[in-house]
């Protein structure tokens, strides 16, 4: 059987891979070089777009949007750590807090069978017809693994939700060493499911892209004599589990492979709460702040990761002191121009390239819990939410960014009627391609039937 003819019929299952922070200005590099003839094979048979991320960009709200259709307006998630208003508790947000249902309850409402493994904001997971292993912020295997007796499999093959890519800081040898034994074990694990399961919707994602980038990317731009070569040899691995995976699509298969954000190399790392307090609109109670907790009663705003901004507003934050209506958003529009008048002093260029309002990104039901106003870094400028920095700006330990842009779809079908699109947009697609409904409505368009955006 030829792989990759395609029927005219809609397929009867879909199979979703997705590479965290793969963007596909590199893939198409990449394809270009020889060093990814698996991935070019799709290419020449299907369609590969590129499409734009969400804001915040953050794999837990990207993905959450991706499965669902829905930005974080309707689903809830606007980032990994979040507050309290009228306590200002920290938390983290998971599966419960989300307001929409994922392809997931999706699939099984309709009776269908779903293996999905290390998808982000998936955690806790919940019982379903299939399997469900919890990605990124997913405490352990156990906790993270439905049903439960898959969590033991899973622990002998050597699957890990994640890396501790810390020490990358400290010791690069060691951090490949388990960033490629992490993404080995992983495909094991998908080929093996792949092969034994009965499945009509499968998702697998990859977070080891996204670490490799974090600690590689600008050693590969640079041309690092050791470090580049092992990003490339890396990229060899991911094309070859794009191959082994293609094996096990036929007609009836609709193969998607995604991103859900680009990647670019680090300029700098800026600390916003910083910025705030040196502007007058953040103070804190006590000399060494770490959290919120610590802020002054006096306190106008303060940021949280990556880039969100909330106005210290009467009634709904602690010690709330801005009133409603003028004062508030008087408070908004300085923050706002202050931000796009931020300048990197090494370059003289500007830090920011937007600012949104909340009411100009979000609307939904969970549009309540949304940042007052969001912060749109120029690219490669990675904006920070702590609150113990005492400089504007310093180069961390990585060398790579999360950017909005530049995130990829491939497809193994033509007729898609874009070259661009957004990640909202992916659900849709799946759904259109597979002749199904939505079960709520959607804030993406099937790009079988839009235009470029």
């Amino acid at each position: 059987m030829n792989l990759f003819s395609r029927s005219k019929r809609n397929p009867r299952r879909a199979l979703v891979l997705g590479l965290d922070g793969t963007p596909h200005s590199l893939v198409v590099r990449l394809m270009a070089e020889g060093r990814m003839p698996h991935f070019s094979r799709l290419v020449e048979t299907g369609t590969l777009i590129s499409t734009e991320s969400v804001v915040p960009t953050v794999s837990s709200v990207a993905w959450t949007s991706i499965a669902t259709g829905c930005g974080p307006g309707r689903h809830g998630l606007y980032g990994f750590i979040d507050r309290q208003p009228a306590t200002h508790e920290m938390f983290i947000p998971t599966a419960r807090n989300r307001r929409i249902p994922t392809w997931v309850e999706h699939f099984g409402s309709l009776g269908k069978r779903v293996v999905s493994l290390g998808v982000p904001g998936t955690y806790p997971p919940r019982a379903i017809d299939g399997i469900l292993v919890s990605g990124f912020l997913a405490p352990d295997l156990r906790r993270g693994t439905y049903p439960l007796q898959v969590a033991a499999e899973l622990e002998a093959m050597g699957y890990v939700i994640d890396i501790d890519s810390w020490q990358a800081r400290e010791n690069k040898e060691a951090f490949l060493d388990e960033v490629f034994n992490a993404f080995d074990r992983r495909t094991e694990v998908v080929l093996k499911l792949l092969g034994r399961e009965r499945w009509d919707l499968f998702v697998a994602h990859f977070m080891d892209t996204d670490r490799l980038h974090h600690f590689l990317w600008g050693e590969m731009e640079d041309k690092h004599p050791v470090y580049a070569d092992w990003f490339y040899r890396f990229y060899s691995r991911v094309d070859e589990m794009v191959g082994e995976v293609a094996k096990h699509v036929d007609d009836d298969t609709l193969l998607m492979v995604m991103s859900d954000h680009g990647f670019c190399k680090l300029r700098q790392e800026v600390h916003l709460n910083h910025w705030l307090r040196q502007s007058g609109f953040l103070s804190f109670s006590n000399p060494n702040p770490r959290q919120l907790l610590d802020m002054s009663p006096d306190t106008r705003c303060y940021s949280l990761l990556p880039g969100r901004f909330y106005v210290c507003l009467q009634c709904r934050e602690r010690n709330g002191c801005v009133r409603p209506g003028s004062e508030y958003e008087s408070v908004r529009a300085d923050v706002a121009e202050g931000l796009l008048n931020l300048r990197d002093p090494e370059t003289g260029g500007r830090v920011i390239r937007d600012v949104k309002m909340r009411e100009d990104l979000y609307s939904g039901e969970a549009e309540a819990a949304a940042p007052d106003l969001v912060a749109i870094p120029e690219e490669g400028y990675d904006l920070k939410g702590g609150f113990e920095k005492t400089v504007l700006m310093e180069r961390g330990g990585v060398s790579g960014t999360h950017a909005v842009g530049d995130a990829m779809l491939l497809v193994n079908r033509r007729g898609l009627q874009v070259t661009s699109g957004s990640i909202l947009d992916i659900y849709p697609t799946l759904l259109d391609l597979m002749g199904m409904d939505a079960a709520t409505p959607s804030d993406g368009i099937s790009l079988m039937q839009g235009g470029d955006r």
